[in-house]
C-alpha cells in the first residue's frame, strides 16, 4: 500500500478526514421489479452525481436479496477483505441502510459506483443479516431512501477488489 490513507494507523488516535458541502437532497423511490443497485447507479448518472450519501431507507423489501457478506478466507487468513456472495429468495425487509455513491474507473472511464451497506430481516426464515447490497436485489413493494449529494471533494483512487469494488479516499476538490 503506497498511500498514507491506506496504511495501518501509527497510533490509536490517527484518522484521516476531508470536508465537503452538502449539495442537492433527494428522496429516491423504487417499486416492485426495480433492481435497487442498478436504479441507484442510473439515478447518479442521470443527475450527474459523482459523490453522494445514501441514508435512512424507509419502506423496503427485496426478493431476491443479493449481497456480499464478510467471511473468513480459508486460503489466506491475512485477507481481511474477503467477502462471499449470498442470495436470499424469501421476502427480506430493509431495516437500515447507509452508504455512498463514489466513482470508480472501468476500462478507463469513470462511473458512479453505489457502495450500499444494509441490515435486513423478515420472512419466515430470514435472520437479521447485513452486508454490501449487490446488483440483482429486486424491489418487492416499495423501497425509498434519502440521497444527499456531496460537493467539494474529489477521488484519490486506491486498489480495486473483486467485482470492481473500489477502495478510494477523497481530497478537497480543486
Amino acid at each position: 500500500m503506497s498511500e498514507h490513507w491506506q496504511a495501518d494507523a501509527r497510533h490509536p488516535e490517527e484518522y484521516h478526514c476531508v470536508t465537503y458541502r452538502p449539495g442537492r437532497e433527494f428522496i429516491l423511490r423504487m417499486t416492485t421489479g426495480a433492481d435497487a443497485w442498478r436504479a441507484i447507479q442510473r439515478f447518479a448518472v442521470d443527475q450527474g452525481i459523482r459523490f453522494a450519501k445514501l441514508h435512512a431507507a424507509f419502506m423496503g423489501g427485496f426478493q431476491p436479496l443479493r449481497f456480499l457478506v464478510w467471511a473468513p478466507d480459508a486460503r489466506d487468513p491475512h485477507n481481511w477483505h474477503h467477502e462471499a456472495p449470498m442470495e436470499i429468495h424469501n421476502l427480506s425487509m430493509i431495516l437500515s441502510l447507509g452508504g455512498i455513491v463514489h466513482v470508480r474507473e472501468r476500462d478507463g472511464v469513470e462511473e458512479p459506483f453505489p457502495a450500499i451497506h444494509f441490515v435486513a430481516g423478515g420472512a419466515w426464515d430470514v435472520p437479521t443479516i447485513g452486508g454490501h447490497l449487490l446488483e440483482g436485489s429486486i424491489v418487492k413493494g416499495v423501497f425509498q431512501l434519502f440521497v444527499t449529494e456531496l460537493e467539494g471533494i474529489d477521488v484519490l483512487y486506491g486498489p480495486t477488489f473483486e467485482d470492481g469494488f473500489p477502495e478510494n479516499w477523497y481530497r478537497k476538490a480543486d
